[in-house]
């Protein structure tokens, strides 16, 4: 049985709706929008969620490849280290981030374990206790200073660290992402002995010199570590503010994200206002997946967002309402508000109960009820008769299927689509749950 809507009158009676305000007046200005969004940060976060991600171990190495594609550079550091019975060396390394993987473990106390591979280009300059200076690059004929690895080629590293991911929504409605290897704690940094030996070296050659970098980094490896950390800082990006400002337009509070790890798993949190009704929920997944959650007033929010931009940004000649329930979404659709609220609603209003589900690959839509709801000034005996007639619809209910494929924007706004498949749908009261992996 789809479960019960308030009529007009009880809605009345125990105040608005959830996110009741029509498309037009929730998202017609988003300037505006994103200025009344900066005073979100004054509202007090509540202890819910109004957007919940989960991304399994699996779907993040599968992502890094987009992220980290044909390579990225870093910019060179530059140091100086004292070896026994060679002096002084400053050590210049250029590295250049070829691969990266993710073993995320519940023992990390909530820290990300990333194993980064790179190619360093290491050059040197050195003053032995003669006083005698040397410069050293990457293929360069070794100079006669006894004991100075010298790399024939850029030096395949691997380096293992537990960092601390940050997500953070700022009051101008930016958002900022990424790690801070300032605070990130070493495990091992070593060269790969698993990387191919270069074209035109000899093999033994190679070995030796992969054997030599890696006591060089056992015995350097924290203290570079930390150099570079502070050389680094924070590896990250920031999306623009029309991110942040949808974000807010949801519900999402500013201030940084929860972010959990446990086996396998990564969960991310964005806070939510205390105005938002219903709460976002962790989705079980498994695979290359990943869940998404959405608190019931957020579903609300966004879908007037994503109606409203179809509609070129014009503004609407109706409201939009949506409530979820149990495995069903229910609406009221009524022509936008005239009168100020100072004078009694007697707007009629065409209210809908929709089952949801997924069946073979396809999203199903079945509506279960349909009725007029009449203005609350009419007595309520007529709207419990149009209630009850609506509900003879689910004797021969109409059902609309959808492929349960879709393209979704990599950046909202962006041109750029990433093909989806949903493959888990969940409905209750307090939200919207979703699990989707790459079509």
């Amino acid at each position: 049985m789809a479960e019960e809507f308030a009529t007009e009158e009880e809605s009345n009676d125990r105040g608005p709706a959830p996110v009741t305000g029509s498309a037009k007046k929730a998202v017609s200005n988003p300037k505006a929008a994103s200025k009344e969004s900066g005073s979100a940060n004054q509202t007090p976060q509540s202890n819910r969620s109004a957007v919940c991600a989960s991304v399994t171990q699996e779907m993040m190495n599968d992502l890094v490849l987009f992220v980290v594609g044909a390579g990225i550079k870093l910019e060179p550091l530059e140091t100086a280290i004292a070896l026994p019975g060679m002096g002084d060396i400053a050590v210049r390394l250029a590295l250049t981030i070829t691969g990266a993987e993710f073993d995320l473990r519940a023992e990390d106390a909530g820290r990300v374990r990333v194993i980064v591979f790179a190619d360093g280009d290491v050059s040197t300059r050195a003053e032995d206790f003669d006083g005698d200076v040397a410069d050293v690059e990457v293929g360069a004929p070794a100079p006669s200073l006894a004991g100075m690895p010298v790399a024939p080629a850029p030096i395949p590293v691997r380096v293992e660290a537990l960092v601390e991911p940050f997500i953070e929504l700022h009051a101008d409605s930016t958002v900022a992402l990424g790690i801070n290897l300032e605070t990130a704690e070493l495990v091992s940094l070593q060269t790969n002995p698993d990387a191919p030996v270069p074209d035109g070296i000899d093999a033994a050659t190679w070995a030796g010199s992969l054997g030599m970098f890696s006591m060089l980094f056992g015995s350097l490896g924290d203290g570079l570590f930390a150099k570079l950390g502070e050389h680094v800082g924070v590896v990250g990006t920031e999306l623009d503010e029309g991110v942040g400002a949808v974000l807010f337009q949801i519900g999402v509070a500013s201030g940084r994200a929860q972010i959990s790890v446990s086996s396998g798993l990564l969960t991310v949190g964005l806070p939510a206002a205390e105005s938002v009704l219903g709460a976002a929920m962790a989705v079980p997944i498994a695979g290359k997946r990943v869940g998404l959650g959405l608190a019931s007033s957020a579903v609300d929010a966004l879908t007037q967002i994503i109606i409203l931009r179809a509609a070129g940004d014009l503004p609407l000649p109706f409201e939009l309402d949506l409530e979820l329930g149990e495995q069903q979404v229910g609406s009221r659709i009524r022509n936008t508000r005239v009168l100020p609220d100072s004078f009694p609603d007697l707007r009629s209003a065409l209210r809908t109960e929709v089952r949801t589900r997924l069946l073979r690959g396809r999203l199903e839509l079945s509506v279960q009820a349909a009725w007029v709801e009449l203005p609350s000034a009419v007595p309520s005996i007529f709207n419990v008769v149009s209630r009850k007639l609506g509900e003879l619809v689910s004797l021969t209910p109409m059902r609309v299927r959808f492929p349960a494929k879709i393209e979704l924007p990599i950046i909202p706004d962006s041109k750029d689509t990433i093909p989806v498949l949903i493959d888990d749908l969940r409905v209750t009261t307090d939200g919207l749950g979703l699990v989707v992996s790459l079509a």
